[in-house]
């Protein structure tokens, strides 16, 4: 099968809101739909469809989703949403849509920063696991973990980048790039969570 990206329009970015991505993502990590349709309607939000040809199915099928914030004063776009439907995972199409996404990106002028649920904040062994599972897709795939931490409410991420340089043994490079990454994400998050919010229950710092 042929695996492609598409974008999305906001009709179809809500549709695959509604029927995927509330139950793919825990409650407190998504948000509602106003939030999301306000940065669209300010250019500052898109969605990107993963599909393969399904000659059975008679057309596209989808296999998963990327949803991203854009801000228009900022070099980086946040990787807000991204998952594969549970039904296709495990072989490897998610790190190819992954590599994709970043070309994808590139085109548009821009590097990628995602988060991952913080590892000093697992609750359980469950969850110990389910982040350290997680944090390793995203190493195998080209992504490197920074020393930037955000505290967004009540939930603790590490953040990470793609589409940056491979070496990094050099510490200035690397220092370099990690002040990037934590002024950019303060930008994003002044964007998705503005004004008095964003002073009260955002705190995004290397540590």
């Amino acid at each position: 099968m042929n695996t492609h990206l598409q974008f999305l329009t906001a009709t179809e970015a809500k549709a695959v809101y509604k029927t995927y991505l509330k139950h793919h993502f825990p409650k407190d990590e998504t948000k509602p739909w106003k939030s999301i349709e306000r940065m669209w309607k300010r250019d500052e939000y898109f969605a990107v469809g993963i599909y393969e040809d399904d000659v059975s199915a008679g057309a596209d099928a989808l296999r998963g989703y990327a949803f991203f914030v854009e801000p228009q004063n900022c070099d980086a776009c946040l990787l807000d949403y991204y998952a594969i439907l549970p039904e296709y995972r495990s072989g490897g199409l998610g790190g190819r849509s992954l590599q994709e996404l970043a070309e994808l990106c590139a085109q548009r002028g821009r590097y990628i920063l995602l988060e991952t649920e913080d590892l000093d904040f697992a609750r359980n062994a469950a969850q110990t696991t389910a982040r350290k599972r997680r944090d390793a897709f995203y190493e195998r795939n080209g992504c490197v973990k920074t020393d930037v931490k955000g505290s967004i409410f009540t939930v603790r991420y590490a953040v990470w980048c793609r589409g940056t340089p491979a070496d990094l043994s050099d510490p200035a490079d690397r220092d370099a790039l990690f002040d990037r990454a934590c002024r950019d994400m303060n930008t994003l998050y002044r964007l998705m969570v503005p004004g008095e919010k964003n002073a009260l229950f955002v705190k995004i710092q290397r540590t």
